[in-house]
């Protein structure tokens, strides 16, 4: 390679493996060498694409965010679908994502929301994830209010502690996940928490 001559990668594949790389090991455990390795690029190329660690690190759980959290919600609004089957639906298709054998296995946003309880993650990584969770509960919120309003839920029911449910009940799953629970293992723990609808 020539001198001065900036080596060239797809940086969506790079961000792509940098998430797997933050996913599989966490923030802590994830060293420069590891992203590096990860993701086929030397240090300056990363520096110049994606900033330091921290800010890499944020672009790879948005990224998380986008590939693996947003479709399962669609599960969450689909038409002449009863509220415990979409829910069911929902919750499935996370199941099935969390327990797929080629991506690191759990939830990004899980393993993440434990390390920023820790205080080890730096300051701008923690706003991102609390940012994360509260736009999940938020919409979660918003999809119970309106079930409400639709009369497709009780109206003795709280939006606000359904939505805190539906949001444990997910991270619960990632956990367990995480820990080697099958698929259908998963299904079992969603069958039961959904025998309340």
């Amino acid at each position: 390679m020539a001198a001065g001559r900036q080596r060239t990668f797809d940086k969506q594949d790079a961000l792509n493996k940098a998430m797997e790389a933050f996913w599989r090991m966490g923030y802590s455990a994830t060293s420069l060498s590891d992203l590096t390795r990860a993701m086929g690029i030397n240090k300056p190329s990363l520096y110049a694409a994606f900033g330091n660690k921290e800010e890499l690190f944020v672009s790879a759980i948005q990224h998380y965010v986008d590939q693996y959290g947003v479709p399962h919600f669609e599960k969450l609004t689909l038409p002449d679908t009863s509220l415990k089957d979409r829910l069911s639906n929902y919750l499935g298709s996370i199941a099935r994502m969390l327990t797929n054998s080629k991506l690191p296995g759990g939830c990004f946003v899980a393993t993440s929301t434990c390390e920023a309880g820790s205080h080890c993650l730096p300051d701008h990584a923690v706003h991102t994830i609390l940012d994360i969770n509260s736009r999940s509960t938020d919409a979660f919120i918003h999809f119970f209010r309106d079930e409400q309003a639709k009369d497709h839920l009780s109206e003795t029911a709280l939006p606000e502690e359904l939505a805190d449910w539906l949001l444990t009940l997910q991270f619960g799953l990632a956990v367990m996940a995480r820990n080697g629970a099958t698929v259908e293992r998963l299904q079992q723990i969603i069958k039961q928490g959904l025998s309340c609808f």
